[in-house]
């Protein structure tokens, strides 16, 4: 059967939410956060624009935020797509850096979700977000 968007959100609302909350993830989507060992972890879910695919992008930043541009944003409005490139991961993307798309379009979205659980529950994916600097916090 073929996933549409509508199938993924009640997917998302039902899988991955529920996941997410259990990991300590606070906020709405597309944009969640969490605190944990002084910092905080960003999460934030993109759709393609065209449909039938999305990415879920994390990073780690100060808890009092950080600045971007010359401004700056406060933990509850911070997003990945305010980090640099290299201070955030594309779940399902390689450790080394990359790129990489949740497709549903052509499949089952819970199986897509559990893919994402499955991501999500990866350790050297938060070894590698803990291996980084924290964005905003100060020089120690």
């Amino acid at each position: 059967p073929m996933a549409t968007r509508d199938d993924m959100d009640t997917a998302f609302k039902a899988i991955i939410l529920p996941h997410l909350r259990a990991m300590g993830f606070k906020g709405s989507l597309p944009h969640l956060h969490r605190l944990r060992d002084g910092a905080a972890d960003l999460l934030s879910v993109q759709f393609r624009s065209a449909g039938g695919s999305f990415v879920i992008e994390i990073g780690r930043v100060a808890t009092n935020g950080f600045d971007s541009y010359g401004r700056h944003v406060p933990l509850a409005k911070a997003k990945t797509s305010y980090l640099n490139p290299q201070h955030r991961h594309r779940l399902g993307a390689p450790l080394s850096g990359g790129d990489h798309w949740f497709c549903f379009a052509d499949t089952d979205a819970e199986a897509v979700a559990h893919a994402v659980i499955a991501e999500l529950g990866r350790p050297e994916v938060w070894q590698l977000i803990d291996s980084w600097p924290i964005l905003g916090a100060a020089p120690a």
